[in-house]
């Protein structure tokens, strides 16, 4: 496997990283974890969890929550509902409306296309 630049938590195995946010690789050996850049920290995600880019993603991120999971009631505590998206640049989250293709992201302004397509 080549190195990758960015990977993100798919599924529900978030272990305390932001559900569909892209984090910088800081290492990516040939063991079954893999350092990650979480806010200026390293920190070590086992690589079966990850979802990886070689470049760093310009498109929101689709999370899409089982109701009944313990972070989905999070995020319902959050307004976010089980449907959000999370944005490619600051890594903040916004409700997600199936008919919108783009949206600008209300923390740091810059829109960016939904990537309905691969929803974590």
């Amino acid at each position: 496997m080549s190195p990758s630049r960015w990977a993100r938590v798919t599924g529900s195995e978030a272990h305390g990283l932001r559900r569909g946010a892209w984090y910088p690789v800081v290492h990516n050996g040939d063991s079954s974890t893999v350092v990650l850049d979480v806010n200026k920290s390293n920190r070590p995600v086992n690589r079966t969890n990850l979802v990886f880019s070689d470049e760093r993603p310009e498109k929101w991120s689709v999370v899409k929550r089982d109701p009944g999971e313990r972070a989905a009631r999070r995020a319902d505590d959050a307004e976010l509902g089980a449907l959000y998206g999370v944005c490619p640049k600051c890594n903040g989250r916004a409700v997600l409306d199936p008919s919108v293709v783009r949206l600008a992201c209300p923390s740091c302004s810059l829109e960016f296309e939904i990537d309905w397509a691969n929803p974590c």
